[in-house]
């Protein structure tokens, strides 16, 4: 972010990563605003960061991931995949159905408004 009026260096507009979702963005968008984010984060030293607004970064070797309600965007080596929860479905029903991916519970709480340990104590078990 070059400036205090929102915009990367290139003079992009950037929308803060949490008012994607309802802000009628494209999700070309999404992905620029994940990309300026991260490498924002990257330059700082940043791996793993929760924020007042309950979004969460976390870096590995493998993935790079950022979560919000209602929102993922995580990129590996040669994929990026993007997880929006469906208008009209509860933050359970998506949650139960992102949940076999290989999220960390972290993330899934982020993408469900909660905290991790709501996430635990609301999972779904194959017992």
């Amino acid at each position: 972010m070059a400036d205090g009026n929102n915009s990367d260096d290139n003079g992009n507009k950037m929308i803060p990563f949490n008012e994607i979702q309802n802000s009628g963005v494209d999700l070309n968008l999404a992905i620029n605003q994940f990309q300026n984010t991260t490498e924002l984060l990257g330059q700082m030293g940043i791996v793993s960061a929760t924020f007042d607004s309950g979004m969460v970064f976390n870096k590995n070797a493998h993935t790079t991931t950022l979560a919000i309600d209602g929102l993922i965007v995580q990129q590996g080596h040669h994929s990026t995949t993007i997880i929006m929860r469906n208008e009209g479905s509860t933050e359970l029903d998506a949650l139960n159905e992102v949940q076999s991916s290989k999220l960390t519970q972290e993330t899934l709480g982020a993408f469900s408004g909660h905290s991790q340990s709501w996430v635990s104590l609301n999972s779904e078990t194959d017992e």
